[in-house]
């Protein structure tokens, strides 16, 4: 026989005082991991979003900016220029905890091995 929600309630409030307090310690304990998750989760998301963005936006804007390297946020161009640090320190003084940074080079036809 299965459970049901108002059994479950009515076991819990029966219970000790001391065992009530674990029961409770234990189910916050659970909602925030739940809620952490579901934090972690929404940032992979994002983070994926951003990159394929990115990856968008160095297809269509390669010839322009040719070996340079760009900082992008997603779609939007942070900064650019043939130095890397510079690049790197204008994303940061953007604000951007981890910047997307790629150097745009002539494509070649080696694939590898």
């Amino acid at each position: 026989m299965q459970t049901n929600l108002e059994q479950a309630k009515q076991v819990v409030l029966q219970l000790p005082t001391e065992d009530f307090e674990k029961f409770d310690e234990w189910y916050e304990a659970k909602k925030q991991n739940k809620s952490k998750n579901e934090e972690k989760e929404a940032r992979k998301k994002y983070q994926l979003e951003r990159f394929r963005k990115a990856q968008e936006w160095v297809i269509k804007n390669r010839e322009q900016y040719m070996n340079q390297w760009v900082c992008l946020e997603g779609d939007r161009l942070i900064a650019h220029s043939t130095d890397a640090l510079e690049v790197h320190n204008k994303a940061l003084e953007a604000g951007i905890e981890i910047p997307y940074l790629e150097h745009i080079v002539e494509e070649s036809d080696w694939g590898g091995w």
